[in-house]
């Protein structure tokens, strides 16, 4: 902030006049160089913390990559041997499970779509009042 403009401001604030060598200058001129050092280490602090969030970034990604793979390899062979010991017969409760899940889904059907019906009363009703 310039020195002249700093002394006009406290002069109508404060009616107090000061002149360019008043002992006061000599602190702000401390305080700047002071805030100057801090501004400075928090910059190399920041600086040095956005680098190594960058680095454990890219560690994970290649630890993702890797832990991707593996379980695509692991699928693959696993769809492979169950591939090769898959046999043809049906079994009856194999048959009763695919009822019962048939009869799940249209109760979860209806389930969901009472939902939002209701949902939807709520907001005829919330909106009328």
């Amino acid at each position: 902030m310039d020195k002249k403009t700093l002394i006009e401001e406290i002069a109508k604030r404060h009616h107090i006049i000061l002149d360019e060598n008043d002992p006061i200058f000599a602190v702000v001129s401390a305080n700047e160089l002071i805030f100057d050092d801090l501004i400075s280490k928090a910059e190399k602090i920041f600086t040095k913390h956005k680098a190594d969030i960058e680095g454990h970034r890219v560690g994970i990604l290649k630890e993702l990559r890797e832990h991707s793979t593996n379980t695509q390899e692991a699928l693959r062979a696993l769809q492979r041997s169950e591939a090769s010991l898959s046999t043809p017969q049906v079994d009856k409760k194999d048959d009763a499970i695919s009822q019962e899940s048939g009869g799940f889904k249209k109760y979860l059907f209806w389930l969901v779509t009472g939902q939002i019906v209701f949902l939807l009363i709520g907001i005829i009703i919330g909106t009328l009042i």
